[in-house]
């Protein structure tokens, strides 16, 4: 199933308006929605499963907000990313067959996850 996902990017000040904006558009050949996931306070890199309801096996393109500071990473040798708590965070142009969920926020943290790719 063929998937375009359309990203709508404004840059805006405070009662300065709209500075810059623009779309960002890529196919990809699997991806669904945005999924809702639980992390528990304390996990150290579980495994968010995505090919089962998306039908990604490779991960091209990810969206993440989370509502605790929580880390990703593809495998557990792998620097991880930060995911500062309800800011977004959107990679593309990746290659991965695996995301790995670490929480130390002290909370769980509340997920909304989107993944495109192959």
């Amino acid at each position: 199933m063929a998937v375009v996902v359309k990203f709508k990017i404004e840059v805006e000040s405070i009662g300065g308006g709209v500075s810059d904006g623009h779309v960002i558009s890529a196919a990809f050949d699997e991806g669904g929605g945005m999924m809702s996931y639980e992390l528990a306070d304390g996990t150290t890199d579980q495994a968010i499963p995505i090919s089962t309801t998306t039908g990604v096996t490779t991960i091209q393109a990810f969206y993440i907000r989370s509502d605790q500071t929580i880390s990703l990473r593809q495998i557990a040798a792998d620097t991880a990313w930060s995911v500062t708590a309800y800011r977004p965070l959107l990679v593309t142009g990746t290659s991965m067959t695996a995301l790995l969920a670490t929480n130390a926020s002290g909370s769980t943290a509340n997920i909304k996850i989107g993944v495109w790719g192959t």
